[in-house]
């Protein structure tokens, strides 16, 4: 294996050791959301209580499910948390969950108009913006 290719693994793997090791001294017990202990490169764990909230929120337009379209294209949490995205990727889609629901444009009006029941609560909003920034930052080794 090439020193080039070696430091491709070794890299991410040690920025990932590095900031769980940070993480998991500080103790923020302020936070009402699932505290996150690590998060793979391979794959992304998606704690219990934010998963509800996507899986009846997020996911009829956010999907593999879902027919092929602009939203399922821009953000596909079945390809965020399998694998297929690189780490950037993931980095930056979560970045923009965080982007997205701070400027309360998720889901849209258009769909809220037609289904009033998938509006985001403003504390559902809170845990899913600190659980993406939270995530991103511990992918970033923030």
């Amino acid at each position: 294996m090439k020193m080039k290719n070696k430091l491709k693994i070794a890299v991410p793997l040690l920025i990932l050791s590095i900031s769980f090791i940070l993480f998991s001294f500080t103790n923020d017990t302020t936070k009402n959301y699932t505290e996150i202990t690590s998060v793979s490169i391979e794959t992304l764990d998606i704690p219990e209580n934010i998963k509800a909230i996507l899986d009846t929120k997020c996911m009829g337009c956010h999907s593999d499910e879902t027919k092929p379209g602009k939203s399922k294209s821009k953000m596909n949490f079945d390809k965020l948390t399998n694998g297929e995205y690189s780490t950037g990727k993931v980095i930056s889609k979560l970045d923009k969950i965080t982007k997205m629901l701070s400027k309360d444009k998720m889901p849209p009006q258009k769909f809220l108009d037609k289904y009033p029941d998938k509006k985001l609560t403003d504390e559902e909003s809170k845990l899913l913006s600190d659980w993406a920034s939270q995530t991103s930052s511990m992918m970033k080794g923030e």
